[in-house]
C-alpha cells in the first residue's frame, strides 16, 4: 500500500522503526503505513466527549434543582440532537475539530442524563424494586453500546475492491445517534415529574418515596417528622464525597477502557476481524450486565460494587502478565489467558461495579444532599475516565519505546497498574462503604 512516496510494505524491520511514515507491527511481522489518528489526536478525540461529561455532570445538580428531573431529562435528549447533526456535517466536510466539538456536546448532554436519569428512578420507583430497576441505566448503556458494535459490522464496507458507498455508510451509522437522542428527548416530554421534586418546589408534606427502603440498602431519607427537611452543609459531606471518590476511582481505574482497547486483538488471533472481534465483545459485556438484574435482587449494591472491584483488580492481573514480553511465549497461552483475563473482567465489571455505581451514587448521600453528591460522583468518575482516555493510548505508545515498539510491553505495564489502584481501592471501600443512613428527628 503506497502513501505518497513511501511503500512501507517494502522495508525491513530497521529501516521501518527509523521512518516516521511507518510502524512495525510486531504481531504480523510487517511494516505498515501509519494509518488514522495519531495517538495525541485519537485521546483528544476519546477525551472530548468525557470532558464535555464532567462538564455536564458538573451543573447536572443545579439543572435538577432548579428545573426538575423531568426536564433536565429533555435538555439532555436536546443537546445530544444538536450534536448528532454536527457529526453528520463534519463528517460531510471531513473536519475533524469540528467532530471533537460535537463529541464535547453529546458528552455534556450524557452528563446531564447519567446524574438526572439515575435520580429519577431512584425517587419514582418503589422499594421492592428499586435495586434491579437502578441497574437498567447500565445496561441501556451496554445495549447502546452494543448496537453500535452491530451497526458498524453492518454498515462497514467488506470488499475494498469495489466502490460501496462509504460515505452513506458512515452517515448511516451516525443516524443512529441521532434517532437515539430523539427517542431521549420524547420519553422525557411524556414522563411525569419526579415526585419528590414536586415536593421540594411545592412545599407541601407527602411521605418521603425513600423513605420505605429496605434494610439491606441502610439508606433513608432525611426528611424530618415535623415536616422539614434536614440541610447539610458540604463540610458534613466531605466522608461521603471521599468515598464517593474512592468508587469512581475504581470504577475507571481498573481499567475498563484499556480492556475494551486490547479485546479485538485477542479476538483477532481467534480468526475474527476488528469489527466481528469487537461485536462478540461488546455482545459479552451486554449479556454479561443482563445479569445484574437478577443479582441486585439478591444482593445489596455494596456487596455487588465491592465484589466487582476485588475480581476486576485480579483480572487485570490476568490480563497483564501473560502479554508482558518473554513471560508468555506461545501466542495461543498468551491470548488464551489473556482473553480469560478479560472475560472475567467485563462480568465482574457489568455485573457489579458497573450497574450498581449508579444506584449508590444516590445512596451515598441523604435525599437533601444528594443532587450535589450525584452531580459530584459522576463528574469525577468522568474526571478519571478523560485521564484514562487521554493518557491510556501515550502511555503505552510511550512505555513500549514509540509506534513500532512491543506494544503489549506497555499494555502490561498500564494493566499492573490498574490492578494496583484497584486492589487499593477494594481495601478502602470493603471498609468504609456505606450507604447513607439517617436517624429520623422529631421536630417540635
Amino acid at each position: 500500500c503506497i502513501f505518497g512516496d513511501i511503500d512501507c510494505s517494502l522495508l525491513d524491520e530497521t529501516q521501518c522503526r527509523k521512518n516516521d511514515k511507518c510502524a512495525y507491527d510486531n504481531d504480523d511481522n510487517a511494516c505498515k503505513h501509519l494509518t488514522g489518528l495519531d495517538s495525541t489526536k485519537m485521546g483528544i478525540f476519546a477525551g472530548a466527549m468525557t470532558l464535555g461529561g464532567m462538564f455536564g455532570s458538573m451543573v447536572a445538580g443545579l439543572f435538577v434543582n432548579k428545573f426538575g428531573r423531568k426536564r433536565t431529562i429533555v435538555i439532555s435528549g436536546a443537546i445530544c440532537l444538536v450534536s448528532s447533526v454536527l457529526v453528520h456535517v463534519s463528517r460531510g466536510a471531513n473536519a475533524y475539530w469540528l467532530l471533537v466539538v460535537a463529541r464535547a456536546i453529546v458528552g455534556a448532554g450524557t452528563g446531564l442524563s447519567c446524574v438526572a436519569s439515575p435520580m429519577y428512578t431512584e425517587e419514582m420507583t418503589p422499594a421492592a424494586y428499586r435495586k434491579p430497576v437502578g441497574t437498567m441505566f447500565q445496561v441501556f448503556c451496554t445495549l447502546g453500546i452494543a448496537l453500535a458494535a452491530t451497526m458498524g459490522l453492518i454498515v462497514a464496507p467488506h470488499d475494498f475492491a469495489v466502490k460501496q458507498n462509504n460515505e452513506v455508510r458512515i452517515q448511516m451509522f451516525i443516524m443512529v445517534q441521532t434517532l437515539l437522542s430523539l427517542a431521549v428527548l420524547l420519553v422525557g416530554l411524556y414522563i411525569p415529574e419526579s415526585t419528590k421534586f414536586l415536593q421540594d418546589k411545592s412545599g407541601v408534606t407527602i411521605d418521603n418515596v425513600n423513605a420505605d427502603h429496605d434494610h439491606d440498602n441502610h439508606h433513608e431519607g432525611s426528611k424530618l417528622v415535623g415536616g422539614q427537611q434536614r440541610e447539610y452543609p458540604v463540610s458534613a459531606m466531605v466522608f461521603p464525597l471521599a468515598i464517593a471518590t474512592v468508587m469512581c476511582m475504581a470504577q475507571q481505574l481498573t481499567g475498563i477502557n484499556a480492556i475494551m482497547n486490547y479485546a479485538p486483538t485477542i479476538t483477532k488471533s481467534m480468526g475474527l476481524s476488528a469489527l466481528m472481534g469487537n461485536f462478540v465483545v461488546m455482545l459479552w459485556n451486554f449479556v454479561a450486565t443482563l445479569l445484574s438484574i437478577p443479582a441486585a435482587s439478591k444482593f445489596s449494591m455494596r456487596q455487588m460494587f465491592v465484589t466487582g472491584t476485588l475480581i476486576a483488580s485480579c483480572a487485570t492481573f490476568i490480563t497483564g502478565i501473560p502479554i508482558y514480553p518473554g513471560v508468555y511465549d506461545n501466542t495461543t497461552g498468551k491470548h488464551g489467558l489473556a482473553g480469560l483475563g478479560i472475560f472475567l473482567f467485563i462480568l465482574a465489571f457489568e455485573v457489579g461495579m458497573g450497574p450498581a455505581f449508579f444506584v449508590l451514587a444516590q445512596e451515598l448521600f441523604p435525599s437533601s444532599f444528594r443532587p450535589k453528591g450525584s452531580s459530584y460522583t459522576i463528574a469525577a468518575q468522568f474526571v478519571f475516565n478523560l485521564i484514562i482516555n487521554v493518557c491510556f493510548p501515550i502511555a503505552v505508545e510511550n512505555l513500549s519505546g514509540g509506534p513500532s515498539g512491543d506494544q503489549d510491553k506497555g499494555l502490561a505495564i498500564v494493566f499492573f497498574f490498574f490492578g494496583a489502584c484497584g486492589t487499593v481501592a477494594f481495601i478502602i471501600l470493603f471498609k468504609f462503604l456505606q450507604p447513607f443512613r439517617e436517624a429520623t428527628v422529631v421536630v417540635a
